[in-house]
This record gives C-alpha cells, structure tokens and sequence, in this order.
C-alpha cells in the first residue's frame, strides 16, 4: 500500500477478518522513500528468473514468452 494505488481490494470472509482488515488500515504507515529503495535494492537479487519458471524456463513458454520478458531464447543459450 506503500505505491500509489486507485483501490486495495482485501478479500473477507467473515466479520473478524473485516476487523482485523480495519486494524490493519488504521495503523498503516508508509514506507519512506528510502525503505522504498531498499526493497527495489534487494529484489534486485532476484532477477535472473529462479522463482518464476513460467517466464525462465523452456519447460514452459518456449521462445515467445522468454522473449517477451528479456530472456534469450533456446538458440541463443549455451549448449
């Protein structure tokens, strides 16, 4: 909630989960710019595609879908 947003759709199920929804809201505080940074800082990290194989993976989109998120293609991989 700390990015500009028009709506937060928060799913509930009962009245409890509407309260602590409500609890939620009125505590929240954002994060500064510079926590911000820090968050973009360390997913960083994460950007060769280990935790989404549907984008990095042969197994899943082939050629189109890797291309589509910046990943070579089967030709251009080492063999």
């Amino acid at each position: 909630m700390s990015l500009p947003v028009a709506t937060t759709i928060s799913g509930m199920d009962s009245m409890e989960v509407l309260d602590q929804n409500l609890t939620i809201l009125r505590g929240f505080k954002p994060l500064s710019a510079g926590q911000m940074q820090q968050l973009r800082d360390h997913r960083k990290q994460f950007d060769d595609g280990r935790y989404e194989l549907y984008k990095s993976t042969m197994k899943y989109d082939r050629d189109l879908g890797r291309s589509l998120h910046g990943y070579p293609s089967s030709a251009e991989l080492p063999v």
